[in-house]
């Protein structure tokens, strides 16, 4: 590693430790106590350094190297929010190349990357993972208003129009939902199986806005009506499953709320305050204030239908992603706990998932992005955030 590349990184450690530390010790409210720097992001110049290669491909180390459609979605969104156009370039160049064959038009993302048996780098899986597509459609109509571009515009129409074609069902009586994928989700009971963590309101209230004659008002709706089904204890699950007879905690699929249901939370704290359903959003979320309120730190793993939890602690970021949700509840001593915790470790772990959860949580508390009721992204919203 180069001596400039390590002075990045100390620094960028040590931001993120200031911001904890000065959040740690604050006693008013969220929004009054931040003043980020708004010169450089040091969080994301970090991992742009530790999980972005050159061509444009986000390596997630921890398993065999490989990649995802959701890391390049991420990226491109935290890229976005840097206003980081040239990375978002390289990103965007090796996700059309790689995932969609050259053209985003044609057809959806294969989900899986990297080494192949015979040694070779390919495509792993070519099924699509739908909250993938969702946050780069997302991305792409950000982008074209943040940098007028129209052949940006262009692919986000009609990459849009691919997934409500394919990836969109509607369920006699409750209206549109959004499968995974388009291959392996339909149940052998009867029925689909869907991820709640694939639906983040403001994304959803953002293509509304983009695309208003498509499914994405519906489909903000069904949504609501899913997690105020499937969470008997307020905890959110990784898997329900749908058919004609309503949403419901599958016992094929599986009670257990982890590492896919750990984003619900955050999504629900970043929904604007505005929006009619942020309110009934969070209320089916108490429960995890208060395991973590029990526990002192997250749990790994929950019990949807019990409300207990499993698996001992949950790794720090999940503290990360939790921030907002603690605060956006008012769990001000919970919020607290987690800072302390990160902290402590000196830091989210260096992993691609828990960087990831920490860019997105860390990047909302230090005000460098905002989602406004139509769903539309704010970028340096903060009061020395005037990207």
């Amino acid at each position: 590693m180069s001596v400039g590349r390590q002075l990045v990184r100390m620094k960028s450690r040590r931001h993120f430790l200031s911001v904890l530390t000065a959040l740690a010790a604050a006693t008013s409210p969220l929004t009054d106590s931040l003043a980020a720097n708004c010169d450089s992001w040091p969080d994301w110049i970090t991992f742009r350094e530790k999980f972005i290669q050159g061509d444009g491909r986000v390596v997630d180390y921890s398993a065999d190297s490989h990649s995802t459609s959701e890391g390049q979605a991420y990226a491109m969104f935290f890229a976005l929010v840097a206003n980081d156009r040239s990375t978002f370039d390289r990103l965007l160049s090796w996700t059309r190349a790689n995932l969609a064959q050259g053209d985003l038009s044609a057809r959806l993302l294969a989900w899986h990357w990297g080494r192949r048996i015979d040694g070779s780098w390919g495509v792993l899986d070519s099924n699509a993972a739908s909250d993938a597509d969702l946050w780069l459609v997302y991305v792409l109509f950000q982008a074209a208003r943040r940098w007028p571009d129209s052949s940006l515009q262009a692919s986000a129409e009609l990459m849009q129009a691919r997934i409500q074609k394919e990836l969109v069902i509607n369920v006699a009586g409750l209206g549109p939902v959004l499968l995974p994928g388009p291959q392996g989700f339909a149940l052998k009971s009867g029925g689909w199986q869907l991820n709640p963590s694939y639906l983040p309101m403001p994304v959803l209230r953002g293509l509304a806005t983009e695309v208003p004659s498509g499914v994405w008002t519906a489909l903000a709706d069904s949504t609501v009506s899913m997690l105020e089904s499937v969470t008997p204890q307020y905890l959110v699950p990784d898997w329900v499953a749908v058919s004609e007879r309503g949403f419901v905690l599958d016992p094929a699929i599986g009670f257990k709320g982890g590492f896919d249901a750990i984003r619900t939370y955050l999504w629900a704290a970043m929904t604007p305050v505005e929006d009619p359903y942020r309110v009934r959003l969070l209320a089916r979320m108490k429960g995890m204030t208060r395991l973590v309120e029990q526990l002192l730190v997250p749990p790994v793993m929950v019990d949807a239908s019990s409300g207990r939890a499993q698996g001992g602690s949950g790794p720090g970021g999940f503290s990360a992603a939790l921030l907002p949700f603690l605060e956006a509840v008012g769990a001000r001593s919970a919020a607290r706990q987690q800072r302390l915790r990160i902290i402590a470790m000196g830091g989210v772990p260096s992993v691609y998932y828990e960087q990831a959860l920490g860019l997105f949580a860390l990047g909302w508390m230090d005000q460098r992005f905002r989602f406004a009721p139509d769903g539309r992204l704010q970028w340096g919203v903060g009061s020395s955030c005037t990207m």
